[in-house]
């Protein structure tokens, strides 16, 4: 049998690519969707928002957020309550709840904690077994971070930095490196809880999750 040219064959890669999308790393279900670490009244003025990125109920019971300084020092900040699902497409809401200027938004936390992330540090997601699913940093000394980090956020605005594409197009892009993932709000941020809207439909292909999520918000 001839064996196919070269140009037949990279024809063909063209045609598998355009069938089936660009293929995207990406943290097993849960992932971090959108943060800040300061707001308007101050340093503590904090939240984590974390998404399930899948088709299926995750029991994120146990789940841990975690945070970073510049220096690796790393802690524990918060514990999700055994038993707690959170569904396909569905958020998850951390705020801080420190007496010095606490998180001024108006959606809820389902969870609170009261030690804060430095500007410069970094934010972890790990399961109930303390593996690490999805990270950010703001340096290159944080302990938590994933490629090229993100610049620091040292003014009291109403900001965040979420994953991309954002918005009412989707928190899917999962690429490995967080200056590539995130973009920043310099004066709006939109935290969602478990008593948000959810997405509706789950595609079988990642690359088309937030052409879909704009229908279902």
């Amino acid at each position: 049998m001839r064996a196919a040219s070269p140009i037949r064959f990279a024809i063909a890669l063209l045609a598998m690519s355009a069938l089936t999308g660009v293929a995207h790393a990406a943290s097993p279900n849960i992932v971090i969707s959108e943060f800040r670490t300061r707001g308007p009244v101050g340093g503590n003025d904090e939240f984590v928002e974390i998404w399930n990125n899948s088709a299926v109920a995750v029991n994120i019971g146990g789940y841990t957020l975690r945070g970073s300084n510049n220096a690796a020092v790393t802690s524990v900040r918060a514990t999700v309550p055994a038993a707690t699902t959170l569904n396909a497409g569905c958020y998850y809401l951390f705020t801080n709840n420190n007496t010095t200027g606490p998180y001024s938004g108006s959606v809820a936390g389902n969870t609170t904690y009261a030690t804060g992330f430095t500007d410069d540090g970094g934010v972890a997601i790990a399961n109930a077994s303390a593996v690490i699913l999805d990270q950010v940093g703001m340096s290159a000394g944080s302990a938590y971070k994933e490629g090229t980090t993100l610049a620091p956020t040292l003014t009291n605005l109403n900001q965040s930095y979420e994953r991309k594409p954002g918005g009412g197009s989707g928190n899917n892009i999962d690429t490995d490196n967080n200056s590539n993932d995130f973009l920043y709000h310099n004066a709006s941020s939109d935290p969602q809880n478990q008593s948000s809207i959810c997405l509706g439909a789950t595609p079988t292909k990642t690359d088309t999750w937030g052409r879909v999520k704009s229908y279902y918000r």
